[in-house]
């Protein structure tokens, strides 16, 4: 860079005339890389949204890396004294090489990945192969065995399905029947009710009408006593009281009429309610038949329907028995898949910690190119730290 003009794009000169350009060390232009890997690195992206300023955040990630990625390196890095100019060239083509050696572990971790996660799912299938394998391999040396436990297994399930469907059949064809009686009784007990409904309606329809007839002959006597109270004194009033006496009978009489009323429904009401007390009693015990048999009947059919699996599993099984024993040429492929796939499988672990081993040595000798990468963000922050500084005077 020495001789070039630095043009930074922040508007107007703010530098006061100060020379930047002595402060940026001369370095030759190092090759691209093609892409940086920020696991490697180990470099947090910049919060754009955060409250602290791009400088501070920059800096303080500047430090926070070689705190903690290089460590005792860092040390050694601060006591080496600055090399004389003479040993620049071989610097940078150090940092060249690191920068070269930084993309091939950026290259390298992201094929580790690959092969591992190709590791892993096929590791899965092989191990898938080895129990099928062992299973096949059991049932060619234990055919007889395994498959009469098959056998046991239908039978004793289908004679089980057998008595729990007989049983349903029981259960279902009473739970019929109650149902039926308790039906008739409601039926009888219905056509004992109905008189009383009957009764207790006249009443209710009598009790309501006597009221009315109270609350009317109520208001009259009010508005006679308070004609009354008017013409005492005059010439009125002997009618007034005459009235009054003959209005307070009525009311009297109509208030009568109005309890007998409200005890005839009293009475009648009783005798329904203990009616359909009775009624109750005598319909709960079909009611709690009825119910535990519906229960019955639901448990025997879930009996059933997993007693029908477990024979649709056992004939299954016992299908494939027979197919392992008639044609032991397929467990024989299987097992030489079997082996070839042991083979290829450790040859994959060993390509895998190959490739372990030179990643990390490529992340040895890419400590360079880190050293340089957080080297340009530190002189960029200053730039920046230095132009902000001189604009704001």
């Amino acid at each position: 860079m020495a001789g070039r003009e630095i043009n930074i794009p922040f508007g107007p000169d703010r530098t006061g005339g100060l020379d930047l350009s002595s402060m940026i060390p001369e370095v030759e232009p190092i090759e691209p890389v093609d892409e940086l890997d920020a696991d490697l690195l180990d470099v947090d992206p910049v919060d754009a949204s955060s409250d602290q300023s791009l400088p501070s955040r920059q800096a303080d990630e500047a430090d926070d890396v070689f705190a903690d990625e290089f460590g005792e390196e860092q040390e050694i890095a601060d006591d080496v004294e600055p090399a004389e100019e003479g040993e620049s060239s071989s610097a940078i083509a150090d940092v060249q090489a690191s920068l070269v050696a930084l993309k091939d572990s950026i290259d390298q971790g992201r094929e580790l990945k690959a092969r591992e996660k190709e590791r892993e799912e096929f590791g899965q299938k092989l191990e898938t192969d080895r129990a099928e394998l062992a299973d096949r391999e059991d049932i060619l040396a234990n055919y007889l065995v395994l498959a009469g436990e098959q056998d046991d297994i239908i039978i004793d399930a289908t004679q089980e399905r057998d008595d729990l469907k007989a049983e349903l059949s029981r259960v279902t064809a009473q739970q019929e029947e109650t149902s039926e009686a308790l039906q008739r009784m409601c039926d009888y007990h219905d056509s004992q009710l109905e008189p009383l409904e009957a009764a207790l309606g006249r009443a209710k329809a009598a009790a309501e009408q006597a009221k009315n007839d109270e609350r009317s002959r109520k208001s009259e006597l009010n508005a006679a006593e308070t004609e009354k109270r008017r013409a005492e004194g005059g010439e009125d009033s002997a009618m007034a009281a005459a009235k009054l006496e003959v209005v307070q009978q009525a009311f009297d009489e109509a208030a009568a009429r109005s309890e007998a009323a409200r005890e005839s429904l009293a009475q009648v009401q009783k005798q329904y309610d203990d009616l359909k007390e009775q009624i109750a009693e005598a319909e709960a015990p079909l009611e709690r038949s009825i119910e535990d048999l519906s229960a019955r009947a639901d448990e025997l059919k879930e009996k059933i329907a997993s007693l029908g699996e477990t024979i649709s599993a056992a004939r299954k099984r016992r299908q494939y028995c027979d197919n392992v024993y008639q044609y032991p040429e397929e467990t024989a492929k299987l097992r030489a898949s079997v082996e070839a796939d042991e083979e290829t499988a450790r040859r994959m672990d060993e390509e895998n910690d190959e490739l372990r081993d030179r990643l990390a040595d490529s992340k040895q000798r890419s400590k360079i190119a880190k050293f340089a990468i957080v080297g340009v963000i530190a002189l960029i922050i200053i730039i920046f730290i230095i132009v902000f500084a001189v604009g704001g005077k």
